[in-house]
């Protein structure tokens, strides 16, 4: 997990973090309500993944407030001095490490970009080269003084921080994105349309016609696709960039179905130009011609 993932985990579920507790005589060993756990459970779980808070989350699991499931339940006096104990020391390191996050030195107008998985220097030779293509070649053709400079790269899931130099170029590869996850599933339909096809056992021709059909309307979407980029963001739409920009397209398409996510560094506002990674079968043409058919 890295701080961009960690910081999104913090302010969504610092709040639920707290631990409430009170004591209740004559209860046996047993003597100890505590209150509001389902939410706590749920911050807890969320954060069951990382590293820095390890060993207060093992004591944690040691108690039953992970197997228990109602909203109160009763602890001895050692389960609720360690549950008070290690969620309070989890909420201070948590706030220190959404603290550190805000101080660090990020590019006004830049990207987050998170790598496929790479195992050699062949894999990285390689994400290198389609990140070429798919970023720093249409932020060059964009001709407004955008250009591509590597920050920093953060560890976990490797995401590297790079500098775009205008807000223009960061609304480019946005746009280049969403489309791009639009390519991919409509890649992903074809694929399925096919498959069902060939259950119906048609003829060799008419399976030929048909996926004929579908390698038409996907360059019929990608021809569409790179020349509305072009059109909302270059001065310039001649043929020939309008072919680097489709295949800057297909390039993302590929790094996204591999496990590429790229986001704004900065601005949280610009994110809802970006594609939702976690729910792009949902993704929807932003051209409407496209989107009505």
């Amino acid at each position: 997990m890295n701080l961009v993932e960690i910081e999104d985990k913090i302010i969504n579920n610092y709040n639920k973090l707290k631990y409430n507790s009170s004591y209740v005589s004559n209860a046996g060993d047993t003597s100890y309500v505590g209150k509001d756990l389902i939410q706590l459970r749920e911050a807890i779980r969320e954060f069951q993944d990382l590293e820095l808070i390890k060993e207060e989350l093992n004591a944690i699991n040691q108690t039953p407030l992970l197997s228990t499931y109602g909203d109160q339940e009763m602890f001895t006096p050692s389960q609720n001095a360690s549950l008070s104990r290690n969620i309070d020391s989890i909420r201070i390191g948590l706030d220190f490490l959404l603290r550190y996050k805000t101080q660090i030195t990020k590019p006004q107008h830049g990207l987050y970009i998170k790598l496929p998985e790479i195992v050699n220097f062949e894999d990285l030779t390689k994400v290198a080269n389609d990140l070429k293509k798919a970023v720093e070649i249409p932020i060059n053709d964009q001709q407004n003084g955008g250009y591509v400079q590597i920050q920093s790269a953060e560890s976990g899931s490797i995401w590297l921080v790079i500098s775009v130099g205008t807000i223009s170029a960061v609304n480019l590869i946005a746009g280049i994105c969403w489309a791009a996850a639009v390519l991919r599933k409509k890649k992903a339909e074809a694929k399925i349309f096919e498959e069902h096809a060939r259950t119906l056992e048609l003829k060799n021709e008419l399976m030929k016609d048909l996926a004929d059909a579908q390698k038409q309307q996907y360059k019929n979407i990608l021809q569409a696709e790179a020349e509305e980029i072009a059109k909302n963001n270059y001065d310039n739409n001649s043929p020939e960039v309008i072919e680097r920009l489709k295949l800057s397209l297909t390039t993302v398409s590929d790094l996204i179905d591999r496990g590429t996510q790229i986001l704004p560094s900065s601005d949280k506002e610009l994110t809802k130009s970006f594609p939702n990674y976690s729910s792009l079968d949902l993704i929807e043409s932003t051209i409407k011609k496209i989107s009505n058919n």
